[in-house]
């Protein structure tokens, strides 16, 4: 697994646990990620994370 790889999988473990964490771009690790939610059904959400740099973007399917 490359750098990066490792480094989305940390920035969405702690954006799992706390979206409002300020966590650089997993990328270009200059901007931290803006955090989107968006609900899926009344027991699920998809937080999106992506950076206002470099357009990088991912996305974590959570429980309620």
């Amino acid at each position: 697994m490359n750098e990066e790889s490792k480094r989305w999988i940390d920035a969405g473990k702690i954006l799992g646990l706390d979206p409002t964490a300020h966590v650089l771009c997993p990328k270009c690790q200059t901007e931290v990620l803006s955090v989107t939610d968006q609900p899926l059904d009344a027991t699920h959400l998809e937080r999106h994370l992506r950076c206002p740099k470099c357009n990088a973007y991912n996305s974590i399917r959570l429980a309620r």
